[in-house]
């Protein structure tokens, strides 16, 4: 994984990393993540489709990772709650998405993130979390 020292940090502590830390690559300094995935993460042979529990865990986890990063965190926040929308099924190519942070409140964290594969303009899957700020 390419990143900086305390993304990479942040990266192998999270038990995200033991499965998809291989196929993720983290670039413009946090905020341009690619899942590259490889056939393990099928979910639907037929089609050969991109299972969406995978997806899913690779934008929470990209989500988490960013906003740990503006908090000054060293682990990710506890997960609250959280709202994906399936735009297309995603093929066995690289996913590529942008977390942004968009609130952090006294005990709520906000992050949303788009997700794309060959063109920024068509997403393909879209999502919100919903983050427990730790008290300090």
């Amino acid at each position: 994984m390419s990143a900086d020292t305390r993304t990479a940090a942040i990266v192998a502590a999270s038990g995200f990393s033991s499965k998809l830390g291989k196929m993720i690559d983290v670039a413009e300094g946090g905020m341009l993540w690619t899942l590259s995935p490889t056939s393990d993460l099928i979910g639907n042979p037929v089609m050969r489709a991109l299972h969406g529990g995978a997806v899913t865990a690779f934008l929470e986890f990209a989500c988490g990772v960013v906003l740990a990063r503006q908090l000054d965190h060293d682990s990710i926040p506890r997960l609250i709650s959280m709202n994906v929308q399936f735009l297309a099924s995603m093929r066995l190519a690289p996913v590529i998405a942008r977390p942004q942070v968009r609130r952090i409140g006294r005990r709520v964290a906000v992050a949303q993130i788009e997700a794309w594969q060959d063109d920024s303009d068509a997403l393909v899957c879209t999502a919100q979390c919903e983050f427990l700020r730790r008290s300090d």
